[in-house]
């Protein structure tokens, strides 16, 4: 239990605790402020009221005098414990700095003492939208069933937040691409007369936010939405003309399109693999049915979804007994049929070491993975003896074969093994006779390789 004389120290300052009433304060004193007498001048930095399990931070700006206000309205920032896991027996620790830290912080919240709490420079606008559109002065982080102002307070759910970081991150990212682009491009022209070259334009890249990024640094206005829907439409209207009067341009025109969905498909499916989505598996069997695609990467063999949802087994005259697949694939070539079962990302994969140590260490298979495992065999078996007489009575169903089927699982997570778990993973899926199991990971690996298969200069031909 944290008491009154718990203090924690480090070359910049050090962080005490006392308690007001039940609520655990945490304060800040800087190495600077010290003085002779024993006096010291902390200020309030973290407050946690065990009974309401919130986590109140005082954003502050460190500066020389010693810190100054991280908003102009904004004077709490709220987390709720239950949701974030913040632990208040290891409120503070070390970071590999050296630095006194906030222990347990999401990601994108700011956890160095010295350097105020609150949230970094990067992130600080979604507070600032909340000072914009409202009057509240607290900005509360948690569950994301209560969002919106709420009297004083304004509730943000914490998956919110975390889309908000990825998109400032990516959005960093494709700036400091675009700007190095754009840089080089400048560099050239600047001696383009000096050596006898034309001067080049910035490539626009494929990905629409790289664009409309290179369009506002080389002052290019961007398309607006009514532009480009026209644009959109008279190019489809246009399309069979085009292609026969400039193959070679329509071609590629239709190549560059195709690959920007792939982009597009990849960062949706790494994003889902945090935040809510990561635990929801009806989202992700709604992101498949969308984009079937991604589940033809499944297989070296071309397939085609056949459907969602599908009934393999009908219930008895209780209702009792149906088998539903999650997806069924068909063979284009061969019509036979793939049954496939969709998990989550944070489906556990294995349980805890069974035998052995030092780097013999044996996992079964969770029982969430082996649970999948075995309810696909069933739907297998169901697929063989009875979808044959299903496939009879539905009207207009296509053809499918059904004498041979195989399946597929894709749950967890291949990242959150270690070493050893990986090869207890390994040996338990290929032991597996007719069924493959991929992880999430897995399969976004297989998109983003096949995108920059799509991508890489072609060799030239010798």
């Amino acid at each position: 239990m944290i008491d009154d004389s718990t203090e924690w120290e480090s070359r910049n300052g050090r962080v005490a605790a006392r308690h007001d009433g039940t609520s655990l304060v945490l304060s800040w004193f800087r190495a600077a402020d010290w003085s002779s007498d024993g006096d010291y001048r902390g200020v309030d930095m973290v407050r946690f009221d065990p009974s309401a399990r919130i986590l109140s931070i005082f954003p502050k700006v460190g500066s020389r005098s010693g810190f100054d206000e991280q908003f102009d309205q904004v004077r709490e920032l709220q987390l709720e414990t239950s949701v974030c896991g913040w632990d208040p027996e290891m409120p503070v620790g070390e970071g590999e700095s050296g630095e006194l830290e906030l222990v347990g912080m999401p990601d994108g919240f700011g956890k160095i003492f010295a350097y105020g709490l609150g949230l970094p420079r990067a992130y600080r606008g979604i507070v600032a939208a909340v000072e914009s559109n409202t009057d509240c002065h607290t900005v509360r982080f948690g569950a994301a069933h209560q969002e919106g102002a709420d009297g004083d307070v304004f509730h943000v759910g914490l998956d919110r937040f975390s889309r908000y970081k990825a998109a400032v991150d990516n959005n960093r990212r494709r700036g400091t691409t675009v700007v190095g682009r754009v840089n080089r491009v400048e560099a050239s022209n600047a001696i383009a007369d000096l050596v006898g070259k034309a001067k080049e334009r910035p490539s626009l890249g494929r990905h629409p936010m790289i664009q409309a990024i290179t369009r506002a640094v080389t002052d290019e206005t961007p398309l607006d939405t009514e532009e480009r829907s026209a644009l959109l439409t008279r190019m489809a209207t246009e399309s069979k003309q085009i292609a026969a009067e400039t193959p070679q341009a329509f071609g590629k025109l239709r190549n560059e399109i195709e690959l920007v969905t792939l982009e597009v498909l990849i960062e949706q499916f790494g994003d889902g693999l945090r935040g809510s989505m990561a635990k929801d598996e009806h989202k992700w069997q709604a992101f498949f049915e969308a984009n079937s695609f991604a589940l033809q990467q499944l297989f070296a063999a071309p397939v085609a979804l056949y459907g969602a949802q599908l009934h393999l087994r009908l219930p008895n005259m209780h209702g009792a007994g149906a088998r539903i697949a999650d997806f069924v694939l068909v063979n284009t070539l061969t019509r036979s049929a793939v049954v496939v079962e969709i998990k989550t990302p944070s489906t556990p994969l294995l349980g805890p070491r069974y035998r052995g140590a030092g780097g013999a260490e044996v996992h079964p298979p969770n029982k969430e993975l082996s649970g999948a495992v075995a309810q696909l065999q069933a739907q297998m078996e169901s697929a063989v003896t009875d979808f044959r007489d299903l496939l009879r009575q539905t009207r207009d169903a296509e053809t499918a074969e059904t004498s041979s089927v195989r399946g597929a699982i894709i749950a967890g997570s291949h990242a959150s093994l270690g070493q050893e778990e990986k090869l207890s993973f390994l040996r338990y899926r290929d032991g597996l006779h007719g069924i493959e199991v991929l992880t999430f990971d897995e399969v976004h690996g297989r998109l983003q390789g096949l995108h920059q298969m799509l991508t890489s200069p072609r060799p030239a031909h010798i």
